[in-house]
């Protein structure tokens, strides 16, 4: 999928999050260990997730506000918070709540590539926001 640059660092981490919501869809598949998948995703979570929310939050979110898309806005951060409610359900040990946030996980990627990043790309100038949208080019995506 073609992508416009400013949003590809953001783009590419979707990978990650798909891989790791599959596997939290299949919690008790064979070789499956709940508890493991649990600890890698709320690692993956701090280190990766968390600051992906924040980026898309702080920068991409407002534009898209300012440029008049505020029902979209509104979504991504109603999905964010979802994803996070279900991560502190996961901090907390409820482990039966992974392929919930898999669920949640994965259409919140698929609605991000397929509906939220094409209206940035068509109402934003997405180059003047590029340089605020690149913490997460660093960031290592291990799966």
């Amino acid at each position: 999928m073609k992508r416009a640059a400013a949003l590809k660092p953001l783009s590419r981490e979707h990978h990650e999050a798909l891989v790791l919501a599959r596997r939290a869809c299949e919690p008790h598949r064979p070789g499956a260990e709940p508890a493991v998948l649990r600890q890698h995703l709320l690692q993956r979570w701090d280190a990766h997730f968390e600051p992906h929310f924040a980026a898309e939050e702080q920068v991409l979110l407002p534009a898209l506000e300012r440029a008049g898309c505020g029902e979209a806005a509104v979504r991504g951060r109603v999905e964010h918070a979802r994803l996070r409610a279900l991560a502190v359900r996961l901090r907390e040990g409820e482990l039966a709540c992974l392929p919930e946030w898999g669920d949640a996980m994965r259409a919140h990627v698929q609605w991000e590539e397929r509906e939220l990043f094409p209206l940035a790309e068509r109402v934003l100038d997405l180059h003047l926001l590029q340089p605020r949208l690149r913490r997460t080019e660093g960031t290592p995506c291990t799966t």
